[in-house]
């Protein structure tokens, strides 16, 4: 089984991408990091497609085929420092959309510099290897930015290149969960969301569960992305769900 077939699994059953184990609220989960590349995730789940791409450019200029300058390729010890670390994310099509997707958000509360809870959007997201906050909320929040330099790989191989990132603590408003991460700085993550107002009036949401974004259906400013490392780690067994209906998804955060 290849490591994008193990990856697929884990998603499809539920697991969690670093202890590989199905998610309980009392389970702690394993604070280990992969042994390939240092993520959050179970070394058998590390995929090197990325890599295997940059090293076969590599042998086609190396001076060995006869294509290319004569030059070592060989990184030195401050290259390598230097050199970015590559994540994969997701990105969005702008335009008229033809059908609304309704995508998975929620208001979280994060702290800020002083100490006092701040109430951010957030975007759930499966596909992405990181995680992302936005500057105008770093800003909002007077969060200290630390130097760091990381190559952000989207589809098509579009890419980019940040320099900065925070450290955050958030935590749900319905329950005591809560969670500390590292996010990268972008000056923006996507536009709003959803691109226009869901006539929910035929929906007939229950009265009895609390929404982890009760705006869903208005068009909003995305403050952060968190990325797979959370996605399934917030994610609970409750779940409702009718015919040409959105999924009502139970999770830590509504």
């Amino acid at each position: 089984m290849s490591a994008q077939q193990r990856r697929n699994y884990v998603k499809q059953s539920k697991r969690c991408f670093n202890c590989l184990q199905i998610y309980t609220r009392r389970r702690a989960c394993s604070k280990k990091v992969c042994r390939q590349c240092n993520s959050r995730h179970h070394t058998l789940l590390h995929f090197d497609k990325q890599h295997q791409h940059y090293d076969a450019r590599s042998v086609n200029n190396s001076p060995m085929n006869g294509k290319g300058p004569s030059t070592n390729n060989k990184l030195t010890a401050n290259e390598q420092d230097n050199a970015p670390t590559e994540v994969s994310t997701y990105c969005t099509f702008k335009g008229k959309p033809q059908n609304q997707v309704l995508l998975a958000t929620a208001i979280v509360e994060l702290w800020n510099k002083f100490g006092r809870c701040v109430s951010c959007r957030a975007l759930l997201d499966s596909a992405s290897q990181s995680h992302f906050i936005a500057e105008r909320c770093v800003q909002r929040l007077r969060l200290s930015k630390t130097q760091t330099r990381s190559s952000i790989q989207g589809i098509s191989n579009s890419s980019a290149v940040e320099n900065q990132c925070v450290s955050i603590h958030m935590r749900s408003r319905h329950t005591d969960w809560h969670n500390s991460l590292n996010c990268a700085v972008l000056s923006d993550i996507m536009g709003t969301t959803p691109a226009t107002k869901l006539d929910t009036s035929s929906w007939r949401i229950p009265t009895d569960i609390k929404l982890a974004d009760e705006n869903f259906n208005l068009p909003g400013d995305i403050d952060l992305l968190l990325g797979a490392d959370l996605f399934y780690e917030v994610l609970q067994s409750g779940k409702r769900t009718r015919p040409c209906h959105p999924v009502l998804q139970e999770t830590v955060l509504g």
